[in-house]
């Protein structure tokens, strides 16, 4: 399943603007991002996960493996954040890699 760029884009810019944190909660196979003081949450897709772990946007900093409650949690890297003013900018310089399934 391939993955949408404006989607990509958004959540980058959302994630950058408001330091918000991926969650993979395992437990329920669901995946969202959790932004803002209230902590809205917005679903997004494995493959949108995948593709911002791949392209090195975000990376896991911390999880829970106890039964019933498996989570990751990722946040932006330090590439990331220097990368992000230009993807917002111009879209189109977000050259995202394949993943071979």
């Amino acid at each position: 399943m391939k993955v949408s760029i404006d989607r990509i884009v958004a959540i980058i810019t959302c994630m950058y603007k408001v330091r918000a944190e991926v969650v993979v909660n395992i437990a329920i196979d669901q995946c969202s991002l959790y932004y803002g003081l209230n902590n809205n949450q917005l679903l997004i897709f494995y493959n949108e996960v995948n593709c911002l772990i791949y392209n090195d946007i975000i990376e896991l900093d911390c999880g829970c493996d106890e039964p019933g409650h498996e989570t990751k949690v990722y946040r932006l890297t330090e590439i990331a954040q220097e990368k992000i003013q230009e993807i917002i900018k111009n879209k189109s310089k977000l050259l995202l890699k394949e993943l071979k399934e």
